[in-house]
C-alpha cells in the first residue's frame, strides 16, 4: 500500500525516515453486521477496522475481573478503581464448575452472584463482556468444566450429550442476567464463546452461538480468541487476540519476545499464538488478553516491571489495535478446590490491581495511555499503520530505535520504542524525516534523546481547535473542554527536551510564561525556559482558542480524568482516586496527607473527615492539601518460630482508614497465611515483599492469622536464590491506607 523510505540515512545514524505519502485517503470499510440499539438511543456497531459507538469510531478499553475470586463486599470498590483507570468495560469468565457444584445443583449466591456483579457494573456505567465458555481455562481446574463433564467423552465438541449439558449452563447464565443486555438498557454488550479452541471443529463455535441465542442471550458482539478455529467466511464471531510480555507458563516467565517490535499484525500474532485461523484484514484488530501481569508457577518465578507493561501496550496501540482488553486487570484468590494443579491459591497475577485491591505502579503507567486513547482514540481508530522500510525484526537488536506511525496521510502519531523485555536498551538520539502527501516534516530542530526502557508517542499536524501543532516532542495525555475552550494536556517524556512547533499561518497568538519563542521557517517554536513552564494560550487566525498544558512525567502518572458535577476535570494527586457519581474517594497509602491539584476549579471543596487547606494555584490547577487524623493500628504479633508468626487483628478499622496492609518480608520458596488451620491464600517468592490486605479478615471479633514461610526448592527458576534455603520471616510491618471523601461543588 505504501512506498517507504529507508529507515536511516547512511552516515546520519540518528536520522530516521518514514514515508506516509501514499496512505489512502479512503479505506474500504465493511460492516460486520453486529449492531446494538439501546432504549435511550445509544448505538453500538463494528466494521472491519474499528468498533463504533453512536455512529462514531470507538476505541474500547476493557479489563478482566473474576467475581468469584474477590470478596463480594468489595466488588463495587474494585469496579470503581477500574473505571477510574479509564476503562469502560469489565470482562469476566463465568466458570462452569464454580456454579454447578454437582449435577443439576447450581449455586449463584454470595461470591458467585453474577447478577449482583453485573448490577454493580451497570450502576457505575461500565459495560460487561461475559466469557461464558463452556471451557474457559483461566487457571481453573479442568478449564472450568465440572468433574463429570471433564470425564465426558466428546467434551468440547458437538457430541449431543455435551451440547445438552452446555445448554443447561447457557440457560442458567441467561436466567441470571435476564434484562441486563444492552438492547434492554443493561450493561452486557459482548459474549466470548469457548477459549483457545485451536484443535476442534469450527462447527462447534457455530453451535454454541446458536444455543446461546435460543436460551435468550442478546449480546451486541460475539467473540472468540484469535487462536480459535471458526468459519471466518460467515462473520459470526469476531476474533480477539492475546499477547503477554511475561509468560508464566514458560521457564522464568519467558525470554525476550517479539511483542516489542512494531509491525505487521500477523507475524507477531504467529509468534504469540502459534497460528492464525482467519483473514486478519476482515476484522478489526483487538485484544481480549493483553498481558499486564502474569501468573507465576511453583517453578517459574519473575517480577513484572511496570515500564515493560506500559511499553507493551504502547506497541499494541502503535501497530493498529483498536480494542484493548487486559488479562488480568484485577487480581484475586482461587476458590478453594478449584485451582488448576501447579498453581498457587493466589491469583494475584501481578495485576495492576492486586489480589487485595492494591493499586500498583503499572496501574498508573497504563493510565497515561488510557487517557490518551479516551481523548484521541476516535481519530486514532481511523488511522492506518505505516512502517519504515527496514523495521527492526530481531528482538535482540539494540542499536536501532523501533518506530511506526498511525496516520491519515496528513496528521497522526509516531510511536517510538526503546524497551524490550529481558534485554537492556541503551539510550538513543534521533530525528525524524516524515514524508506526507503535501509536505516533508523534519523534527525536531535538534536531535532528541530517548532513554533506555522508555517509549514515546509524538504527534504531528495536530489540530488544536484551529492552531496547528506541526509537531511536539512531548506526549499527548488528555483533552477536556472548559467554557467552550479545549484544553490539551501533554507531558514531558523523561530525558527528552520539550519542543513545540506551531504553524505560523494558523495562529494569531501563542503565549506562555517561562517559555522561549522564536520563528523558524514559518513555524513558531516554543521551548521550556524553566521547569515551571506550564500553560500556553493559543488563538487561531479565525479567533478560535485553545490552551496547551504541560505536565511532568511524574504528574502524568498521577493524573486522573473524570466527569464531576457535570464538568470533565483533570486532577493530579499521588493518592489513589475513585470517582463515584460526583464524589471523589481518596485513598492514601501510608500517609495521612493527601494532595490535590484540580482543574477546572470553580467552586468549593468539602472533605468528609479531614482538615482542608487551600494552597494556591499555578495558573491552571487549584492546589489543596488534606490532613487526616493519624491512625496507629497495632495488631499483636507473636513469633512462633523463625518461619512462623501469628498476628491478632483488631476488630475493625479506624474510620479514617480504608484498609490496613501487612507487608511480609521473608525468604524461602513460598509463604502462606492461614486462619484456624485453613489456608486463606499464599505467595510464591519472587524477591518482592508480600502485601496482604487485612480488612477482609476483620469481622467484629478477634481474629488470629498465622503466616508461615516454606523452604526454597532448587527447581525454581527466574529469581535469585536466597543465601539460605531455610525459610525465615524476617520482618512484618503494617501500612495504613487513609481515606476521605471529597465533594467539588459549584
Amino acid at each position: 500500500m505504501t512506498v517507504l523510505l529507508c529507515s536511516r540515512v547512511y552516515g546520519q545514524e540518528s536520522l530516521y525516515q518514514l514515508d506516509a505519502s501514499q496512505v489512502k485517503k479512503e479505506v474500504q470499510m465493511v460492516d460486520l453486521g453486529f449492531k446494538g440499539n439501546g432504549p435511550a438511543g445509544e448505538t453500538l456497531g463494528v466494521n472491519n477496522l474499528y468498533f463504533k459507538k453512536n455512529g462514531e469510531p470507538w476505541f474500547p478499553l476493557m479489563g478482566e475481573f473474576h467475581y468469584i475470586r474477590y470478596p463480594e463486599a468489595y466488588w463495587e470498590e474494585e469496579i470503581l478503581k477500574m473505571k477510574s483507570a479509564g476503562l469502560q468495560i469489565v470482562a469476566t469468565y463465568v466458570f462452569w464448575n464454580a456454579h454447578e457444584t454437582s449435577p443439576d445443583r447450581w449455586d449463584w449466591s454470595g461470591i458467585k452472584d453474577l447478577r449482583h456483579f453485573v448490577d454493580l457494573c451497570a450502576k457505575h456505567d461500565m459495560y460487561v463482556w461475559l466469557r461464558i465458555g463452556p471451557w474457559c481455562h483461566g487457571e481453573q481446574v479442568h478449564g472450568g468444566h465440572p468433574d463429570w463433564i471433564n470425564n465426558m467423552k466428546g467434551k468440547r465438541s458437538n457430541a449431543p450429550a455435551y451440547l445438552a449439558e452446555s445448554r443447561k449452563l447457557f440457560h442458567q447464565i441467561a436466567d441470571q442476567v435476564e434484562g441486563q443486555w444492552f438492547e434492554e438498557g443493561g450493561p452486557i454488550i459482548g459474549l466470548q464463546l469457548e477459549n483457545e479452541y485451536a484443535s476442534g471443529d469450527s462447527e462447534h463455535i457455530r453451535e454454541l452461538k446458536k444455543i446461546s441465542v435460543e436460551v435468550g442471550m442478546k449480546p451486541v458482539y460475539y467473540t472468540v480468541t484469535a487462536n480459535t478455529v471458526f468459519d471466518d467466511s460467515k462473520t459470526e464471531v469476531i476474533p480477539l487476540q492475546g499477547s503477554y510480555p511475561y509468560r508464566g507458563w514458560e521457564k522464568g516467565g519467558g525470554k525476550a519476545t517479539k511483542d516489542f517490535l512494531y509491525g505487521n499484525d500477523q507475524w507477531i500474532m504467529t509468534d504469540a499464538l502459534g497460528k492464525v485461523y482467519y483473514d486478519v484484514h476482515k476484522y478489526p484488530k483487538g485484544l481480549c488478553e493483553q498481558g499486564c501481569g502474569s501468573q507465576m508457577t511453583f517453578r517459574n518465578r519473575f517480577a513484572v516491571e511496570p515500564h515493560v507493561v506500559e511499553a507493551h501496550l504502547q506497541n499494541q496501540i502503535g501497530r493498529g489495535m483498536n480494542l484493548v482488553g487486559y488479562y488480568m486487570f484485577q487480581g484475586g484468590t482461587q476458590l478453594p478446590g478449584l485451582k488448576e494443579p501447579g498453581y498457587p491459591e493466589s491469583y494475584d497475577f501481578q495485576a495492576p490491581l492486586g489480589e487485595f485491591g492494591q493499586v500498583r505502579e503499572s496501574y498508573k503507567y497504563l493510565k497515561t495511555l488510557h487517557h490518551f486513547v479516551n481523548s484521541f482514540g476516535s481519530d486514532l481508530a481511523k488511522m492506518q499503520v505505516v512502517e519504515p522500510e527496514d523495521p527492526v525484526r530481531d528482538e535482540l537488536e539494540t542499536d536501532r530505535l523501533r518506530y511506526v506511525a498511525r496516520t491519515n496521510g496528513k496528521s497522526g502519531f509516531v510511536f517510538w520504542g526503546n524497551t524490550q523485555v529481558r534485554v537492556p536498551m541503551p539510550e538513543k538520539q534521533f530525528q525524524l524525516k516524515l514524508k506526507l502527501a503535501d509536505e516533508v516534516l523534519v523534527f525536531p530542530e535538534k536531535e532528541l534523546t530517548l532513554r533506555g526502557e522508555t517509549t514515546a508517542i509524538l504527534p504531528f499536524n495536530m489540530d488544536l481547535n484551529g492552531p496547528l501543532l506541526k509537531y511536539a516532542t512531548a506526549q499527548p495525555l488528555a483533552k477536556i473542554n472548559y467554557k467552550d475552550v479545549p484544553y490539551y494536556f501533554f507531558y514531558q517524556v523523561n530525558g527528552m527536551d520539550v519542543e513545540l512547533a506551531f504553524d505560523a499561518l494558523s495562529i494569531a497568538s501563542v503565549e506562555g510564561d517561562n517559555w522561549t519563542k522564536e520563528m523558524v521557517d514559518g513555524q513558531v517554536l516554543m521551548q521550556q525556559r524553566t521547569s515551571k513552564a506550564r500553560k500556553i494560550d493559543l488563538q487561531s487566525k479565525n479567533g478560535e482558542k485553545a490552551v496547551l498544558v504541560m505536565l511532568s512525567r511524574e504528574e502524568a502518572e498521577n493524573t486522573w480524568v473524570a466527569e464531576i458535577d457535570g464538568q470533565e476535570r483533570v486532577i493530579v494527586s499521588t493518592s489513589d482516586l475513585l470517582f463515584d457519581q460526583d464524589k471523589i474517594i481518596c485513598n492514601s497509602w501510608g500517609t495521612s496527607q493527601i494532595d490535590l491539584k484540580v482543574f477546572p476549579f470553580n467552586g468549593s471543596v468539602k472533605s468528609k473527615n479531614g482538615q482542608l487547606n487551600r494552597i494556591g494555584g499555578d495558573g491552571v490547577f487549584q492546589e489543596f492539601s488534606i490532613s487526616l487524623p493519624e491512625a496507629y493500628p497495632k495488631p499483636k504479633i507473636k513469633r512462633l518460630s523463625n518461619s512462623k508468626w501469628e498476628v491478632e487483628l483488631d476488630k475493625e478499622l479506624p474510620n479514617q482508614l480504608s484498609d490496613l496492609f501487612m507487608e511480609l518480608d521473608y525468604q524461602g520458596g513460598m509463604a502462606k497465611v492461614s486462619r484456624e488451620n485453613k489456608v486463606l491464600t499464599d505467595n510464591l517468592y519472587n524477591g518482592e515483599p508480600w502485601e496482604i490486605g487485612l480488612k477482609r479478615y476483620m469481622n467484629k471479633e478477634p481474629v488470629k492469622l498465622q503466616m508461615e514461610a516454606f523452604p526454597w526448592s532448587d527447581e525454581i527458576s527466574g529469581v535469585e536464590r536466597p543465601k539460605s534455603s531455610l525459610p525465615e520471616i524476617k520482618r512484618i510491618r503494617f501500612i495504613p491506607v487513609y481515606t476521605t471523601e471529597i465533594n467539588l461543588n459549584k
